[in-house]
């Protein structure tokens, strides 16, 4: 299932450096403050305040021009980071199964979008280095994927 993600990922940037490790971070930390800004954390105030942390840091790690963070390099850090990473995939399929929700069909459907980006199979960045929408950018369609109540 993620090998598409994978592909994508290396058509984009077969050679990741500190600064894609950097963006990168920034914008999975901009999907979590996406998250946070939900509706249904709105009674929540910590909710609120992780949010504006999360989008601080997640500016900072896209548009720095300073090296704040690198790939890590040694063996502990790697498979510590690797671990995190994983728990985080297991439990967004978590959060989408209590929300009945169709996660492994709307990551297809995601995965064709940002295929989507691609112009004359080469991404297009923005300026600061995250993948852009180009003109032909179709976006997600995830209604199919909500489960009713």
């Amino acid at each position: 299932m993620l090998n598409n993600t994978v592909n994508w990922f290396k058509a984009a940037v077969p050679e990741p450096t500190d600064k894609n490790f950097q963006v990168q971070l920034g914008v999975h930390f901009e999907e979590v403050a996406e998250m946070l800004d939900n509706p249904i954390f709105h009674n929540c105030p910590e909710a609120g305040d992780a949010l504006e942390a999360i989008l601080v840091l997640a500016e900072l790690l896209k548009k720095s021009e300073n090296q704040v963070v690198s790939i890590p390099h040694g063996q502990k850090q790697r498979i510590d980071l690797l671990d995190s990473i994983v728990d985080q995939i297991v439990t967004n399929v978590g959060v989408a199964h209590m929300a009945k929700m169709n996660v492994v069909s709307a990551y297809h459907e995601v995965s064709r979008s940002n295929w989507s980006k691609f112009l004359d199979d080469k991404p297009v960045f923005s300026a600061t280095g995250k993948i852009a929408k180009g003109q032909y950018y179709t976006p997600p369609n995830l209604l199919p994927y909500i489960f009713d109540f």
